[in-house]
């Protein structure tokens, strides 16, 4: 039977739906935060994941007193027999939010990869970019990991998939980057040595569970179809951001990222070559052919081209109807359009 709400919702008690609501707001409390004030979502799903767990630590320290277990958990897990219920669909995100409150090192293993390799990954990806590829890591991680686990009686939660997603989207875009990352030393790493290593090692682990029959309660099958599932989209996504794939620069940094959306402005400027005045019926005057000629000559910088079109805009008419002209657009992609229809006309 297909349904649309998960039955877990009518048995919840008033305790269950105080929980989730707890836990609704730690997780979008940073990233609220982020976008008002812009900073950064990678920081923003750190603190967002570690929040989720506090509360989830509150609710087992309310069952180890005696007050009785009132963790949502079981709505919001990834369960393999539920995948085909459009009502639950939801799990496959959600789930990357849930750890257990019995293996802190789980949630800080996670954290540490999102914080310290996510980081400077969404100052080369651009904010949006960034986290299209961490749910696309979870999800793919999380439907990964339910498929090869139907039938069974079990849940899959952890941020680990869109966590190595991360890693497969920067060791496919930018593989020679260096970031602060700590194997054996606190020190930068060549990402490509930090995502092959982590590759590696979930390979060999993998192995030992399926190939040798040794237990493991780890979704190794998760981490691994994150991975390369991101790996596969990474350039794709990665072209049209704020740096090209196989940057070689300073190494990733705000100023980077900065100096890279200025380039990219720069280089979809419009040419200035053409003159829509010349033989128009309302013609530059004098002054206004000596600012057309300084915007020309010193418009290949933001700031000046804006400066002089601006300048233009005051001298200048309308070619079609003479009316007043007026500045539009952003940084990168200003023109100087008719003010009565700025349809009318737009250069350049």
């Amino acid at each position: 039977m297909v349904y649309f709400v998960s039955p877990l919702w009518q048995f919840f008690e008033p305790a269950e739906w105080l929980m989730l609501v707890a836990m609704l707001f730690a997780a979008g409390i940073p990233y609220y935060m982020a976008i008002r004030d812009k900073t950064s979502l990678a920081l923003a799903t750190t603190l967002s994941i570690l929040l989720v767990y506090v509360v989830q630590t509150m609710t087992w320290i309310l069952w180890w007193l005696g007050l009785g277990w009132h963790d949502p958990l079981f709505a919001l897990v990834a369960v393999p027999d539920l995948i085909v219920h459009p009502g639950e669909w939801h799990r496959f995100f959600s789930a990357a939010w849930i750890h257990s409150p019995r293996d802190a090192t789980h949630v800080l293993g996670n954290a540490l990869i999102i914080a310290l390799v996510g980081v400077p990954l969404e100052q080369r990806l651009g904010r949006k970019r960034f986290m299209l590829v961490y749910l696309v890591g979870a999800f793919a991680g999380n439907l990964a990991w339910c498929l090869a686990n139907l039938g069974e009686i079990m849940f899959g939660l952890g941020a680990s998939g869109a966590a190595f997603g991360l890693l497969g989207v920067y060791l496919a875009a930018w593989p020679k980057d260096e970031i602060e990352f700590p194997l054996i030393l606190i020190r930068p790493w060549p990402v490509q040595l930090i995502a092959m290593l982590y590759f590696a090692m979930e390979v060999a682990r993998a192995w030992a569970v399926h190939g040798l029959s040794q237990p493991s309660h780890v979704a190794h099958v998760a981490h691994l179809s994150g991975f390369l599932v991101c790996y596969a989209i990474g350039r794709p996504v990665a072209r049209g951001g704020p740096v090209a794939p196989d940057t070689r620069d300073s190494g990733p940094s705000q100023a980077g990222a900065i100096e890279a959306a200025r380039n990219q402005r720069r280089g979809g400027m419009a040419s200035m070559e053409d003159d829509p005045w010349e033989g128009s019926e309302h013609p530059l005057s004098e002054k206004a052919q000596h600012t057309l000629q300084r915007l020309r000559k010193e418009g290949d910088e933001l700031e000046t081209r804006e400066a002089w079109l601006e300048r233009l805009a005051e001298q200048a008419q309308c070619p079609l109807c003479g009316s007043e002209l007026r500045l539009m657009g952003e940084a990168g992609n200003h023109t100087i359009n008719c003010h009565d229809k700025s349809k009318h006309f737009s250069w350049p």
